[in-house]
């Protein structure tokens, strides 16, 4: 037996095709916002994210993106498209609801509806006719919040069951990513916390070098902000100023404590600290991105035209460009508070100096933003001081 198209089916093709064609831009919509999101690693991007995809994959006039607060039992608007923020005890409302039960709620005609509150279309001076709201649950299967989406702007009033499926796929996703981001938040306050344990732990014994090390950290990120630096180099370039003088755990008292001009051979034991800090830094078995901080923190003693500390690669321009930056603040912090006994120079007077080295010691791209940073470093210098004071009261 043979089957044949009839002229019905011929006549129901391009309802058919078109159908298809949307599916496949649904998809196509999905998996770029998938992509899209796993990408992003700064929480409030993230939601902006969320929100604009929202709006645009559903093709709705509004959306709103509603996060649970388990402590004060509510849910809230982390966004919400032209609206104030907006609270909810969870179990009330619409999106209380949502969030209390993991129910889909989809409603035709708001003002229908009793769990609607036209308190917030009065607030705005706008009209909701349908809205789709749709849970957003982690991969414990636990709600974290709620998605909406109001008035269908294309393809009828009424939000249908593909619509359903499209923003609950979309509000996985969404859960996932932010999910992604608060333990990625949270390991970084982790490392965050460890590394400043660390170095008022190393203050203990050299009273400067807290204070040094997040002046250099501090000076980084100001180069690394005029010379357009991606905010992941960033960080990176903040552990490694954090940790680029590690390895002066393993100079003696005798050297590191001297407030008097080093003597030769003490020079050699001193310098000895940046190898020690890239053997240290190697056996840390660092992951993630904290894995690039020993190729970048223990050479900021190398120099452009070759030479430096410590022996062997990288050389000249095999230098990675945040070692570079690290290089020159680290320079300009220890001629604008010296450590042996050295001439305290102004900070003019040791970005002069600096200047003087472009292209010999250091990057003359790196040295040039130091003109326009220069007015700031005093302001910079005092608000680390004063914060790295609270930190050593904080952990004692």
């Amino acid at each position: 037996m043979h089957w044949r198209m009839t002229d019905q089916d011929y006549g129901q093709l391009p309802e058919q095709v078109g159908r298809a064609e949307k599916a496949v831009q649904r998809l196509e919509l999905l998996l770029d916002t998938a992509l899209e999101l796993s990408s992003e690693r700064d929480l409030d991007r993230l939601l902006d994210r969320i929100w604009r995809r929202l709006t645009q994959v559903m093709e709705a006039e509004r959306s709103s993106l509603f996060l649970v607060d388990e402590e004060e039992g509510e849910v809230w608007s982390r966004i919400a498209q032209g609206a104030q923020e907006i609270r909810l005890p969870l179990g009330k409302g619409i999106v209380g609801t949502v969030a209390k039960t993991g129910e889909i709620i989809n409603i035709p005609d708001a003002y229908r509806d009793p769990r609607f509150n036209p308190e917030v279309d009065r607030r705005g001076d706008f009209r909701t006719r349908a809205l789709l709201t749709v849970p957003m649950k982690d991969r414990d299967d636990n709600v974290i919040g709620a998605a909406q989406v109001l008035n269908k702007r294309q393809g009828g009033e009424i939000f249908t069951r593909e619509d359903e499926a499209l923003l609950l796929a979309l509000a996985t996703l969404s859960a996932v990513a932010i999910e992604t981001v608060n333990l990625y938040q949270e390991q970084r306050e982790a490392i965050d916390a460890i590394i400043a344990g660390l170095n008022v732990g190393m203050s203990g014994r050299d009273p400067s070098y807290g204070e040094h090390v997040y002046r250099v950290e501090a000076y980084c990120l100001a180069l690394a902000e005029e010379l357009g630096v991606p905010e992941e180099e960033r960080r990176i370039l903040r552990y490694s100023a954090l940790l680029h003088d590690l390895g002066q755990i393993g100079v003696p008292d005798s050297v590191l404590l001297k407030k008097a001009p080093l003597t030769e051979d003490e020079e050699k034991e001193f310098q000895l600290h940046a190898l020690k800090t890239k053997i240290l830094l190697g056996k840390m078995g660092l992951s993630g991105e904290m894995a690039k901080v020993p190729g970048i923190a223990p050479f900021d003693h190398k120099r452009m035209d070759g030479g430096g500390y410590p022996d062997g690669p990288p050389q000249g321009d095999e230098i990675p460009f945040l070692t570079r930056i690290l290089a020159v603040a680290a320079a300009l912090d220890v001629m604008t508070c010296p450590q042996f006994g050295q001439e305290e120079l102004s900070f003019p007077r040791a970005v002069q100096e600096i200047q003087k080295e472009a292209g010999k010691a250091f990057d003359a791209k790196v040295v040039e933003p130091l003109v326009s940073v220069g007015p700031r470093l005093p302001e910079i210098r005092r608000e680390v001081e004063a914060s790295y004071g609270k930190v050593r009261v904080d952990l004692g």
